[in-house]
């Protein structure tokens, strides 16, 4: 079954039409790129299936756990459906004065984590899978852009989402840097996470092919399988080589930060408190 679903979707701003009649479909452990020049409506369609704005016509169905489907015409239970959801931008909008753990421990409490020691299980071994363990007393200003990215992708990923939703997730990144985002996101996505990549870098579909969106004035043009030439690496067999590397094994203890961050912005129904108290 579909993890979700547009039926007939449509979204206007005012007499500007962002999609028109989007019927669309998507499955645990998909990999999906949203392709399209500026204007093609692949930022509202990536806020739509991130439950941040309702369609104004259509319908947007959400499998997981019991939760009930979501339309325009019927309320949203947002604190619970946004728990599925990870999001990840150009921009790593972490919190400056926090530190590269309490920005990712900041997710688990909006999600009602609030044991010291449940967080810490959850935090360092993302923090391992990301690469930048031994940094997590560290605060943002501190690190690389690269660096900052997989803090950020850490935090998204601290809610165990089903759907994880990258808007154009390298812009800002140096090859190098990039090539180890998209080797995680592809280590995400065989883990059974569905995940979707906003982007107007075509290279990274010929390098790491999969299910390609294409928008034009929120129109479906296509919606395709697109593979990679022979000898280009693939997302399920051969990540770049400097992802291979980016994943350290240190030990697992935690440290203790101070504090625990205010949380990063959310729609007005979202929780907006946050422990205090430090891990241990």
């Amino acid at each position: 079954m579909a993890l979700i679903r547009l039926e007939h979707v449509s979204k206007s701003y005012g007499e500007r039409i962002a999609l028109s009649d989007l019927t669309l479909s998507f499955d645990p452990g998909e990999w999906v790129f949203v392709l399209g020049p500026s204007g093609a409506g692949k930022s509202t369609l990536l806020r739509v299936l991130a439950l941040a704005e309702r369609p104004t016509s259509g319908r947007v169905e959400v499998d997981a756990e019991g939760l009930h489907p979501t339309g325009s015409g019927s309320p949203t239970p947002g604190r619970l459906l946004r728990r599925l959801v990870g999001m990840l931008g150009q921009e790593f909008r972490l919190l400056t004065d926090r530190t590269v753990y309490e920005n990712v421990a900041l997710a688990c409490q909006i999600s009602g984590i609030w044991d010291r020691a449940a967080i810490r299980e959850r935090v360092n071994p993302l923090l391992d899978q990301m690469g930048i363990r031994g940094k997590e007393a560290l605060y943002p200003n501190d690190l690389s852009a690269g660096e900052k990215q997989r803090a950020a992708l850490a935090r998204a990923m601290a809610r165990h989402p089903k759907l994880l939703i990258a808007d154009e997730p390298t812009g800002n990144l140096d090859p190098a840097a990039a090539g180890q985002i998209f080797a995680l996101l592809n280590e995400i996505r065989l883990r059974g996470t569905l995940v979707l990549v906003a982007t107007h870098a075509e290279d990274w579909v010929r390098r790491y092919p999969g299910r390609v969106i294409r928008l034009e004035r929120g129109i479906l043009r296509s919606d395709s399988m697109e593979g990679a030439p022979a000898g280009v690496a693939t997302l399920a067999t051969a990540p770049p080589a400097a992802a291979q590397t980016a994943v350290p094994t240190p030990p697992v203890d935690a440290p203790s930060p101070a504090a625990a961050p205010p949380p990063e912005p959310m729609p007005p129904d979202e929780s907006t408190t946050v422990a205090t108290e430090p891990p241990q």
